[in-house]
């Protein structure tokens, strides 16, 4: 009998109010891995109920970033589902009957008082000393039978509970017992005078809904977790199963920022971070699957992934450590496949065409073998890879004679080096190696005195991959061109 957990339905709910970030993005992967370990359902909803900090283009940047990193919903916008709409704004009827559920209840209440009205009394009650509002009903000098019926606008409130404790359970943290009387929440807004409602109403009515059997949230909801709680219990539903994953920390330990490198998932895939580099790196953020195994695939993470390894405490996110996990996929991937996804970068660069042919995409494949170890992200390609499509514009003598040496030996040099290469009928990496070492003990010179001036003809610069095959790939009249080109440039800034 197989020990798979029941099916968990799980959701991503994001207020588009900004963009997804990398930070955020960790805790969605939980949820997604948690759905595709039980074989279960990942839900996508768009949160958008703010519509003071709605951001334009947002929702579209959500979806797309979650698309690019590989982490797709199987109920939601764009692809729809059984719960549709996925959108909040467009099931405003739902809350609002829901609301009016809790008022018949008589665990909410209807509050008339307008938010300059509660100010000014809570200025009054600061003034002799009192504690601030909690209660929004039946307040001095606001008569809410009236208001009612003149049919003036309310926002509907819960009534929080002031005896007693709410004891909750959280899968990392264990139980949480809450003193109602020392909680000193004012009642919160379920439904606001727009009809729009809150995220306490409407997240928790929508999760019901929609069957979600796990809601994985970040622990900064912890304090806030009460109202929720009592929201689930007023309207008399089973409570999901809690799971409040650690926050992701900088590595000075505060909680992430832009400084620390949080900023859009789309940025990370433009810098050219692969998709796989980044969700193996995030899954390792408060959970591990041991105390040793780092690199892991979509698949083996799907299988390992256990809700019971969420360590309590923060995950430090080093974005060098992520740059070193890219570097990992980039050097593992064939060169067929790494050529695939540098080509837009390189096209970019105009390099290649801007629909690569089939020969310029093996050309490149044909390259990436010299550069791959040094690579760490696809948007590094163009500079590692130009002078294998371009000649060096102008050549820096400074760099093309070796230290100590002199312009006019190294002129000779390299027009001696081309008469033995154009004599070179097996063109060849070994074959290359062979003669230019030859080339060096019969002419009784140090190596860098002659494979120096070689390698800047044919790159113009210092560092490369191997010459021998650099000299390979680019081809006989390619490299013979470059370093008459070269040899003809030190000359005239000799003279």
């Amino acid at each position: 009998m197989s020990d798979r957990p029941t099916p968990a339905r799980t959701r991503f709910a994001p207020s588009p109010t900004g963009y997804l970030h990398i930070g955020s993005l960790r805790t969605v992967l939980f949820s997604w891995l948690w759905a595709r370990h039980t074989g279960g359902q990942f839900l996508l909803r768009i949160e958008d109920t703010d519509r003071k900090r709605f951001v334009e283009g947002a929702e579209e940047q959500l979806t797309s970033s979650m698309q690019a990193i590989g982490l797709m919903w199987d109920e939601g916008p764009i692809v729809g589902g059984p719960h549709a709409p996925y959108k909040q704004s467009e099931r405003l009827d739902i809350y609002q009957a829901h609301a009016a559920s809790l008022i018949e209840k008589g665990v909410a209440y209807r509050s008339y008082a307008t938010a300059e009205e509660i100010a000014a009394l809570n200025a009054e009650r600061e003034a002799r000393g009192e504690p601030k509002l909690l209660v929004f009903r039946n307040l001095p000098g606001i008569d809410d039978a009236a208001r009612e019926a003149a049919g003036e606008p309310y926002n509907v409130r819960l009534s929080l509970k002031t005896t007693g404790k709410t004891i909750v359970h959280d899968l990392v943290r264990g139980q949480i017992e809450f003193d109602n009387a020392a909680l000193k929440m004012p009642d919160p807004v379920l439904l606001k005078t727009d009809g729009f409602p809150t995220y306490a109403l409407a997240a928790m009515v929508d999760d019901h809904l929609m069957g979600i059997t796990h809601v994985l949230r970040a622990d900064e909801w912890l304090p806030t977790w009460p109202i929720h709680h009592q929201i689930y219990e007023a309207f008399g539903w089973e409570q999901p199963v809690w799971v409040h994953v650690p926050q992701v920390l900088g590595s000075d330990g505060k909680k992430l920022s832009k400084r620390h490198g949080d900023t859009s998932v789309t940025e990370y895939i433009e810098l050219g971070f692969l998709p796989e580099a980044i969700v193996n790196y995030l899954a390792l953020i408060g959970w591990s699957y041991d105390d040793k195994t780092e690199f892991m695939t979509l698949e083996e993470l799907i299988e390992r992934f256990d809700l019971n390894r969420i360590r309590p405490s923060g995950g430090v996110f080093d974005r060098d450590k992520l740059l070193h996990f890219n570097g990992v996929y980039l050097r593992n991937l064939a060169a067929a496949d790494l050529a695939q996804r540098i080509a837009p970068y390189l096209s970019k660069a105009g390099l290649i065409s801007a629909e690569p042919t089939a020969a310029e995409l093996a050309k490149v494949a044909e390259y990436l073998p010299l550069v791959q170890e040094r690579i760490k992200l696809l948007s590094e390609a163009p500079e590692l890879l130009d002078f294998f499509f371009v000649d060096p514009q102008g050549y820096d003598p400074a760099l093309l004679v070796p230290k100590k040496g002199d312009p006019a030996q190294t002129v000779e040099v390299l027009g001696q080096v081309k008469a033995s290469l154009e004599a070179l009928e097996t063109w060849d990496s070994p074959s290359l190696d062979k003669l230019l070492h030859d080339f060096v003990n019969q002419l009784g010179l140090k190596i860098p005195q002659v494979f120096m001036p070689i390698r800047v003809a044919l790159t113009g610069r210092t560092t490369s991959p191997g010459l021998f095959e650099t000299m390979a790939v680019l081809g006989k009249a390619v490299t013979l061109a470059r370093i008459s080109t070269a040899a003809a440039a030190l000359s005239s800034a000799s003279v």
